[in-house]
Order: structure tokens, then C-alpha cells, then sequence
């Protein structure tokens, strides 16, 4: 078998003839690279595509996680603001308990203290996402049962409060303040223990809270007066009054008319002599009174 290609080569005028030896694998070698060109420009290309598409997937992942990374911040963000919010919830709480709750002043303990001494906690670090949102949820968890009790409180406290008279008898100018004042006869140093609130003959005196006439009589310093006992060991007392519209053991209403201003008993002129007293001993009534 010819193991080589001859080529013959004729010159353009047809008076040159070359005849040229090629071996048959540099025949074959030339056709199959010729062959395999556009078959390698093929794969080429493909790959270039391939790693363009793999270029924007990273394009798009990177931004994916860039999103993803402001969403976890900004939702520690929040967890710390509401972390915040339940840490002033628990003082206000706090305070509330220290107010209404059993006594816990600092250097009043009325016995002994104790318990198992435990180590201090380990410090750790930032905690992630899911873990936070977990802490959080104990923690409301935790202050639900004491906003309860806290809303049992209130409601016992609303129901005492809604019992003392807070609200003014009359409305007029206060004439003579709580405590010391000299005396409107002899000019003298004396105690008065209550507000003189200034206001025109036959005003109503209302109630201003609900509660059962315990005193309804005239004669005295006081002249035509009423005494109503609010509960809680809290009375008030209506003074120098005109005329008395209950009796006693009635039961009063908030806002009842009981009685009409006058000057009856030791007065220099029209007013309310207005009294608190507190299990039996007077107290200033500007500590119950809302501002008008």
C-alpha cells in the first residue's frame, strides 16, 4: 500500500509541472484539523457561554446574600429595640410593685435571707437570628403572667380610687388653705384643718365620691354640717352649709347634691368648710383633689 500522496503542481502558463511527495499522515493530520476547527470554535464558545451564565448566578447570589444580610440586621435591629421596650416595661412594673406591693426599701428586712450560691453567668457572644427571635419569645412569655397580675392590681386599685373623693364639692376661690393661718377673729395663730372654698348662697354641694351619710346635724363650730364615709377609713366633711338634703345612713352617690352652701356656725361668710380625714385625724384635701 502507497504510503504517501503525490501532489502535482502546474504552473500558471502550463510550462511548469512540480511534482511534490507528501506523506499520507501529514495529508490525514491536515484534514482532520482542518475538520476539527469549527468543532473546537463550537466547544469554545459553549464553554464561554457556560462560564458567562455562571458569572451572573454568582452576580445574583452575592446580592442575594447582601439582602439577606441587611433583613438579619435590621431584625436584630428590632429585637434590641423591643429587647429595650421590655427592659422599661419591667421597671415600670417594678415600680408599680414597689407601690402598691409588699414593702422593699433597702435596710428594711424584717428576717432572714438565702438561698444556693450560683456562679456568675458565662459571657457569650452574638447570638443568630433564630436564637434571638427564641430569647425574645421567653421573654414575653415571661412578663405575661406578670402583666396579669399587674392588670388585677390596677383593677383592685381602680375600684379604691373610685371610691375617694378626688373630685371637688364646689368650684370657687379657696379662702383659707390647710394648717396655720391667724385667726379671722383675733388675728391669733391657729390650726385649720381643712379648705374654706368661697362660693354664693345656696350653691349645691355635691359628693364627690360615693358613700353612706354617717353625720347629718347642726350646732357647733361647724353649724349645719354632713360627714360621709367613703370606706377605706376615708371621710369627708361638708361645713357652715345652709341647708342638709340627706339623713344620716343614706346611701350617696358621686356627683349627689347633698347639701346647699351657707355661713351657719363660725363663718364670716358665705363658703365650704371642706375636710379629709383619714382613719380619724384630718389630712390636707389638696392631696386628694384633681386640678381643676
Amino acid at each position: 500500500m502507497n504510503s504517501a500522496f503525490n501532489l502535482v503542481v502546474l504552473s500558471g502558463d502550463g510550462s511548469r509541472l512540480l511534482r511534490v511527495r507528501v506523506p499520507r499522515w501529514v495529508v490525514w493530520g491536515a484534514v482532520g484539523m482542518i475538520a476539527a476547527g469549527p468543532v473546537a470554535g463550537l466547544s469554545l464558545s459553549g464553554s464561554l457561554a457556560l462560564v458567562q451564565h455562571q458569572q451572573g448566578r454568582i452576580t445574583e447570589l452575592r446580592q442575594e446574600t447582601d439582602r439577606q444580610g441587611e433583613l438579619i440586621e435590621a431584625f436584630r435591629t428590632r429585637v434590641a429595640a423591643v429587647r429595650g421596650e421590655l427592659a422599661e416595661w419591667r421597671t415600670l412594673h417594678r415600680k408599680m410593685w414597689e407601690a402598691f406591693g409588699p414593702e422593699t426599701a433597702a435596710g428594711k428586712t424584717t428576717g432572714g435571707i438565702g438561698g444556693p450560691a450560683l456562679p456568675e453567668p458565662t459571657p457569650v457572644g452574638p447570638l443568630r437570628p433564630a436564637e434571638e427571635l427564641e430569647t425574645l419569645a421567653t421573654t414575653v412569655a415571661e412578663e405575661g403572667p406578670r402583666l396579669r397580675e399587674l392588670e388585677t392590681l390596677v383593677s383592685r386599685t381602680g375600684e379604691i380610687m373610685s371610691q375617694l373623693p378626688l373630685l371637688w364639692p364646689v368650684h370657687g376661690h379657696v379662702t383659707s388653705e390647710y394648717g396655720h393661718r391667724p385667726s379671722p377673729w383675733d388675728g391669733g395663730d391657729e390650726e385649720h384643718q381643712g379648705l374654706d372654698i368661697g362660693s354664693p348662697l345656696q350653691t349645691p354641694v355635691q359628693s364627690p365620691a360615693a358613700g353612706t351619710v354617717v353625720t347629718a346635724s347642726a350646732g357647733g363650730d361647724y353649724g349645719r354640717h354632713i360627714v360621709l364615709d367613703h370606706g377605706n377609713g376615708v371621710r369627708s366633711l361638708y361645713g357652715h352649709l345652709a341647708e342638709i338634703d340627706v339623713k344620716p345612713g343614706q346611701q350617696v352617690e358621686k356627683g349627689q347634691t347633698i347639701g346647699r352652701v351657707g355661713s351657719t356656725g363660725r363663718s364670716t361668710g358665705p363658703h365650704l368648710h371642706y375636710e379629709i380625714l383619714v382613719r380619724g385625724k384630718p389630712v390636707d384635701p389638696r392631696g386628694f383633689l384633681w386640678e381643676r
